[in-house]
């Protein structure tokens, strides 16, 4: 197994809460299909439009629902994606086999056993949907099935006449009742093919966009409060964290170059998320979803009232006066990569009112105990008209092109030297996860002395194995790491990958002095040595950690080269 993953695999058990009781598909107890009528007094959601002044258009199939989906069945043939078993008749088969690699190993083909289970019946029972083994709420029934089938709508009459399917091809691609028949033509074009409902997953922004539509939530699928409450796991996204944890039915040419690959992931996640996070915002705002009430806690910090939830000093550095912070999860990563073009003098028009925007989004969310619902729809509209425009500029255009790992280090080096990057515990997570997106950039490699200091801030930042919400007895444990200790980590990972901008700390409490004093000489030894790699071109840049490890020579241009061939081929043969 490829060695990134097993390092991200640990990070993602301290953002994905468990919940008890997983069943796999032969254990589900399936849950019956109700009739065709709706119980009177209950809201059905509409199917959602699309607006094509935001990014909508990257995963418009998949929310206008114009055309019929037929069924992953309907791409099983053996002389189409459903050839030789993988692995066992044609291991090296490089096409052919898409339709059993999915529902062999790929998670979202049992997500229907997963929404029937025994755990997610309960939870539909404490949640109102289903009294009696049977669905009473309609409208809270296809919120799950949403994310959790390719079907949408329980009684759509174009839809599947059997509802068990899972996420299927159609849950991702599109519904193919238009191209079914051409996509496989040399003449087929997947970035054109949007009004025959195609989804272009081949272009990695398109494929950051659709996850995001369940992974994050959207305009037409909400994962709330409520719901987290009744025992289902809160959504933390982060698409290159996921996309090392899937189980590929593709090939990518793109990721022979991993500084480039890991990077562009990276930024389309943060792009994604972004948008899908203020889509959500804008429809619960505008009351649309009728799963949801006003104000919707799920968009706040969960440690702003589950204390546990948060870094170890969380509570103490809170001065919020009864008003939570709002949720630092989806856009960090955007607002980092914008600062960090502000200070290096390449900032746009397009970079300042997205900036603007998403500030103002907020600055609202904050301004009161119970934010003003239609100000925040209007300033969540027009945060994703800004990142709509901000996509389709000039300077979008070009990082889509040039981003690389090294680039992304410079990011995060302007991101380490500011208090507000660890103030909480989700912004301090998502910086743990781009820093390990920007590896292939690592000096010393993969087994230097960087993976040293990341492996103390994972494990600072890393809830306990198994931690369940629902437990009577309350939350057991919580991340061991304080706000300074994961700065002066961020600071010391960081550091070898670009010079750091710092900006004080506030003097609230005793220790500020000795802290600030402390971060100061660690930034002027950081900033001397880069200043010495300008003049002199020198290369050193390897650090210690801290309760420093023995330290390992530097790896010849040779040997990184070797390393990197032999990644190349682990990937190639995973």
């Amino acid at each position: 197994m490829i060695p990134q993953l097993l390092f991200r695999s640990a990070i993602c058990c301290a953002v994905w809460i468990a919940v008890p009781g997983t069943i796999v598909a032969q254990q589900a107890e399936m849950i019956p299909l109700p009739s065709r009528a709706m119980p009177l007094g209950v809201a059905r959601a509409e199917p959602a439009t699309v607006d094509w002044n935001t990014l909508d258009r990257l995963h418009a199939p998949i929310l206008s629902q114009e055309f019929m989906i037929q069924g992953a069945a309907s791409c099983a043939a053996a002389s189409c994606h459903g050839g030789p078993r993988p692995h066992v008749s044609q291991p090296a088969a490089k096409r052919g086999s898409e339709y059993q690699l999915w529902k062999e190993h790929d998670p979202h083909a049992r997500s229907w056993a997963t929404i029937s289970s025994p755990a997610s019946v309960a939870m539909m029972q404490r949640l109102g949907i289903m009294t009696g083994g049977q669905i009473v709420d309609r409208a809270g029934f296809d919120n799950c099935l949403a994310c959790h089938n390719t079907t949408k709508r329980f009684d759509e009459p174009r839809s599947l006449a059997d509802h068990r399917e899972g996420v299927g091809c159609a849950g991702c691609h599109g519904p193919s009742q238009r191209w079914a028949g051409i996509h496989y033509r040399y003449d087929f074009a997947p970035q054109l093919a949007a009004a025959d409902g195609f989804v272009n997953t081949g272009d990695l922004y398109v494929r950051a966009r659709m996850c995001a539509s369940c992974h994050v939530g959207d305009k037409d699928r909400d994962m709330n409060h409520d719901i987290i409450a009744a025992g289902h796991p809160p959504l933390k996204y982060e698409l290159a964290t996921y996309h090392a944890r899937q189980p590929k039915h593709w090939r990518d040419p793109e990721s022979r170059n991993a500084t480039y690959y890991e990077a562009q992931l990276w930024l389309a996640g943060q792009v994604a998320a972004t948008d899908a996070s203020l889509s959500l915002l804008n429809a619960r705002a505008s009351q649309r979803q009728p799963v949801s009430r006003w104000p919707e806690l799920a968009a706040y910090d969960c440690a702003s009232c589950h204390h546990s939830l948060g870094l170890r000093d969380n509570r103490h550095r809170t001065k919020f006066a009864a008003r939570a912070p709002f949720s630092s999860w989806n856009d960090s990563g955007l607002r980092w990569l914008i600062d960090y073009r502000q200070s290096a003098g390449e900032a746009t028009n397009d970079d300042w009112a997205l900036l603007k925007s998403l500030d103002d989004v907020k600055e609202l969310m904050e301004s009161a105990a119970i934010a003003d619902a239609p100000s925040v729809a209007k300033a969540s509209s027009d945060a994703r008209k800004a990142l709509a425009a901000w996509y389709d500029s000039s300077t979008a255009a070009t990082l889509r092109q040039t981003f690389r790992s090294e680039h992304l280090g410079f990011v995060l080096a302007s991101a380490a030297g500011k208090p507000q990057t660890f103030s909480a515990w989700e912004s301090s997570v998502q910086f743990y996860l781009a820093a390990v997106a920007a590896r292939a950039s690592w000096p010393g490699g993969w087994d230097g002395a960087l993976r040293d200091v990341s492996e103390s801030l994972r494990i600072g930042l890393s809830y306990p194995q198994n931690l369940d919400i629902n437990q009577e007895s309350g939350i057991r444990g919580q991340p061991t790491i304080s706000a300074d200790e994961a700065m002066q980590l961020g600071i010391l990972l960081a550091g070898s990958l670009g010079p750091i901008h710092y900006q004080q700390p506030p003097a609230d409490d005793d220790d500020s002095e000795q802290l600030r004093r402390e971060l100061r000489e660690m930034i002027e030894q950081i900033n001397q040595r880069w200043d010495k790699i300008r003049t002199e071109g020198d290369v050193e840049t390897e650090i210690a950690p801290p309760e420093a490890q023995p330290r390992r020579e530097p790896k010849t241009q040779a040997e990184l080269l070797e390393e990197l061939r032999r990644r190349n081929r682990n990937q190639d043969a995973n």
